[in-house]
């Protein structure tokens, strides 16, 4: 029994002792822990900061060339822009639906920076303005020209209410300046 009471006397204080080192330790890695998560959180949000100033340039950039993508396809602009003297219809219709095509396959990579609405409207203004052409050229005859063609499509235009391609700028600018805002 001697010996029970003595190895409890010994045994007591080393307890107490692992004890406290124990709840010691445990507090300082937690604490330790603490602060490497809080330090981890400030670089993510400096991560963050620092792609969004990446990104806001990008954003603007892309919704620039939209515009100017779809001012571009404007059925007055494209006319005036690729028309040459001595064309026929056909060869006008051919050259403004290849310009359009080529333009958009151009800026397809903007629709990561703009919102799926102003590329949609883009879409759309894409559509409508082809199938301006092709109604004004289903209207031509064989052998019309270049310039007769141009004069159905303002014709055409005219009678819109609102331009394809002013609808989707329009929608594109207001929906870019409220994200500056």
């Amino acid at each position: 029994m001697n010996e029970f009471l003595e190895i409890l006397k010994l045994a007591i204080p080393s307890l107490l002792v692992f004890g406290v080192v124990y709840f010691m330790l445990k507090q300082f890695l937690n604490r330790e822990l603490e602060i490497k998560n809080q330090q981890l959180e400030l670089q993510k949000e400096e991560f963050k900061q620092q792609s969004r100033k990446e990104f806001i340039p990008l954003k603007n950039q892309a919704y620039e060339r939209a515009i100017l993508y779809v001012e571009r396809i404007d059925p007055n602009n494209l006319i005036i822009r690729l028309h040459r003297p001595g064309m026929s219809s056909a060869q006008l219709h051919s050259l403004l639906l290849k310009t359009i095509r080529e333009e958009y396959n151009h800026n397809m990579v903007q629709q990561l920076y703009v919102s799926k609405q102003s590329w949609d409207k883009l879409k759309q203004a894409k559509e409508e303005t082809v199938k301006i052409l092709n109604m004004a050229q289903n209207q031509m005859k064989e052998d019309a020209t270049g310039i007769e063609l141009g004069a159905v499509v303002f014709e055409i235009v005219s009678k819109l209410d609102k331009i394809p391609t002013t609808t989707a700028v329009d929608y594109m600018k207001t929906e870019f300046q409220k994200s500056i805002r």
